[in-house]
């Protein structure tokens, strides 16, 4: 379902991907620095179709905290130590609507074996919705919706644990992982 990205290869897939999805939607691009993990999501025919960077997140740090209050946010207070940034969230344009379940649960099983508590991101409006409507995904609105960068977007919190933790309430999460191979990591 998703493979880490360790390759040059894979990283120049990853790169393609995503900045052809960000340009289309009108995002300005940006390069971290420090990464803790690129995905790359496969379809059934294992070709990759959309990805997913995770970042070092910093209740201190400026950042996404310019734009929203989430260093205040009592999730994040909570435990800031297993709070990371999601970012480079995008699905190649012939593939969106049926790979958005291999997306998210990428999103979940990376959280669960890297023991992530909660996510901060900032969420194209459409997506938002639909995580927050079609896969109930536990999340919180941190703030309201904000021009960043090219394009409005939602600061919000995935609230990761919640939904590992209690997989059994989202029958769409254990039929993608039961009806795929397990993830390469």
């Amino acid at each position: 379902m998703y493979k880490l990205v360790e390759t040059l290869e894979e990283e120049m897939i990853f790169n393609g991907i995503w900045t052809e999805a960000w340009l289309e939607q009108g995002f300005e691009l940006e390069f971290a620095e420090k990464v803790l993990g690129r995905c790359l999501v496969y379809n059934e025919k294992d070709l990759p179709v959309a990805t997913v960077e995770m970042k070092p997140y910093s209740i201190e740090a400026d950042g996404l905290n310019r734009l929203a209050p989430f260093q205040a946010h009592p999730a994040i207070l909570a435990d800031p130590e297993h709070v990371v940034e999601v970012d480079k969230v995008a699905l190649h344009k012939e593939h969106r609507g049926k790979n958005l379940d291999r997306l998210l649960a990428t999103i979940v099983l990376f959280a669960e074996s890297n023991k992530i508590r909660n996510y901060v991101t900032l969420l194209e409006p459409l997506l938002f919705r639909a995580l927050k409507i079609s896969f109930h995904v536990p999340m919180s609105k941190v703030g309201q919706r904000v021009f960043y960068k090219g394009a409005d977007v939602i600061p919000a919190i995935i609230h990761a644990s919640e939904f590992y933790e209690n997989k059994e309430r989202y029958d769409w999460f254990m039929e993608t992982v039961n009806r795929q191979h397990m993830p390469v990591v």
